[in-house]
């Protein structure tokens, strides 16, 4: 069968709340049953099972031992697809005359021969389960899972949420999540009890810190139309999201923030791109509101972050000998941490859940599509490939007509053209899928160096404003006073040269060929 399951990190004291918590408005729940669980992971010593994506595990229920195989899947926004298939055995050690599936029976015998296999390591676990159902037709096994994950030698606590989709529509496993968790903080959960007890295994830390996420290539294929792209465009921008507010929570590297504040207006762009597809609908107004909100406070720690590395650090070899950077960075570190914790905060709020799970539902659920109007749908129902062309025509037009005048135009004026080329790479990369790279390559490098260009040149209009913005009085001395008049002055003395060089690759990119056309 196919597992769709929703997988939560959560603290013990928001697993004793939600034990005894009422089932929420609109959802009806079983009596609870206590289990205790022992799940023992089998594979060779380097892992040749994982490393083929498959897990092989025999697990006691307290009554009998059943054995489960699990294939493929990984753990998306806490999302979790892949194939299970879990039938009872004899004992403690792995059955393989059981699977009925002939496929991964013989897969499994051909990984596993001639090499040493065995006990790896185990999970106990006690597990408060619940099965609860909706006027939709769902039923969501809601498991909370406390205990620990252990080797011969080392061991690691474990406290999870699962919420496992056994039939019904997926919206109802969101809004149920949202429900439950409205008010108590989590974290989707980067990994699961197999990938804890492999780190164990191997002597690695038991969660690893979750690195800075890049943006991914969008897989869109010409049977796609606009609807079913836009939630493969929604998913990867809320994968995006979901990991680097991890990295922010987890460790203190400016490409946390940076990325975080990346996916955000990437979701944002994705809204604008399919706004006509969803007039005044109140959903994807409050999670635009609240992308701009989050984003605007990961934008505040990270345009210290680009002072400090682009703006300032390049200059420091070039001091004067009578001149310190440390009291301007001492300043900064202050404006630095304030602006830090108020990111964190923000990402802690119990708020920031229904932010994420209703991006969840409207990235995997078919449900947005009832309300349509005709129009609408027949927007939505467009071939991806023409409805790429018209939103790559809209937004290469909307860079057009920034750009008139462009010898002459303002500080403020530059700016707007460089989010509107932003926006324009945005959407570049949300459909670069439908065409062939040799045709898009021209095109996509001479955006990134245009880019590149202007946002230097943001960064420097930006750098007095955001110092004196951000750090305190107490500290703004005429030592500070006098290295950010070198370092702004070294940065402006080179502006003039990187807006000629800005009015050229503008030009390059309005020579280079257009491959939407």
């Amino acid at each position: 069968m196919h597992e769709i399951e929703l997988k939560l990190s959560v603290d013990e004291t928001t697993l004793e709340q939600l034990a005894k918590a009422k089932p929420p408005k609109g959802f009806a729940v079983s009596e609870q049953s206590v289990k205790r669980l022992r799940s023992v992971y089998y594979d060779t010593p380097d892992h040749t099972l994982k490393k083929a994506r498959i897990s092989l595990r025999t697990r006691h229920n307290g009554t009998n031992w059943l054995q489960t195989i699990k294939q493929g899947g990984g753990m998306q926004s806490g999302l979790s697809k892949r194939i299970e298939l879990e039938l009872p055995i004899e004992g403690i050690e792995p059955d393989f005359s059981v699977i009925s599936d002939n496929e991964i029976k013989q897969q499994l015998i051909s990984l596993l021969e001639g090499k040493e296999w065995g006990v790896l390591f185990e999970t106990a676990i006690t597990r408060t389960l619940a099965y609860y159902t909706d006027k939709a037709g769902a039923k969501i096994e809601v498991a909370l899972d406390s205990g620990i994950a252990k080797t011969t030698s080392e061991e690691h606590p474990i406290h999870e949420v699962e919420l496992e989709l056994m039939e019904g529509p997926v919206e109802s496993l969101y809004k149920l999540a949202s429900a439950l968790m409205k008010d108590r903080p989590i974290l989707f959960s980067n990994s699961n009890k197999a990938g804890i007890g492999y780190r164990l295994a191997s002597g690695e830390p038991p969660e690893l810190p979750s690195e800075a996420l890049h943006s991914n290539y969008i897989e869109l294929e010409p049977e796609d139309n606009a609807g079913s792209a836009f939630q493969k465009i929604l998913n990867e921008c809320l994968n995006q999201i979901v990991a680097n507010r991890s990295c922010v929570l987890q460790q203190n590297i400016s490409e946390g923030p940076h990325q975080l504040r990346v996916g955000l207006r990437r979701l944002r762009s994705a809204f604008n791109i399919y706004k006509a597809a969803f007039p005044n609908n109140n959903t994807i107004a409050e999670l635009d509101a609240s992308a701009k909100q989050l984003a605007t406070t990961a934008g505040n720690q990270r345009d210290i972050d680009v002072l400090v590395e682009d703006i300032i650090t390049p200059v420091i070899p070039l001091l004067p000998d009578t001149h310190s950077v440390e009291p301007l960075f001492e300043a900064i570190q202050l404006a630095h941490v304030e602006a830090q914790v108020e990111l964190r905060q923000e990402l802690i709020d119990p708020k920031l859940n229904n932010f994420l799970l209703q991006l969840g539902e409207l990235a995997h659920s078919p449900a947005w599509k009832e309300n349509l109007g005709l129009s609408e749908f027949k927007k939505l129902d467009l071939p991806i490939e023409v409805f790429a062309q018209h939103a790559l025509s809209k937004r290469w037009k909307a860079c057009e007509k920034r750009a008139e005048n462009l010898q002459d135009l303002t500080i403020e004026q530059r700016h707007d053209l460089r989010k509107a080329l932003k926006k324009l790479r945005y959407t570049v990369e949300f459909f670069r899928s439908l065409y062939e790279p040799e045709d898009l390559r021209i095109f996509l490098k001479c955006l990134k160096r245009l880019q590149n260009t202007f946002g230097y040149l943001n960064d420097v209009a930006m750098a007095d404003r955001l110092v004196a913005m951000k750090l305190p009085q107490s500290l703004q001395n005429n030592e500070v006073s006098t290295v950010i008049g070198f370092v702004a002055g070294w940065h402006q003395a080179r502006t003039d040269n990187a807006w000629l060089e800005a009015q050229e690759r503008w030009n390059a990119a309005v020579e280079a060929p257009k491959y939407w056309l």
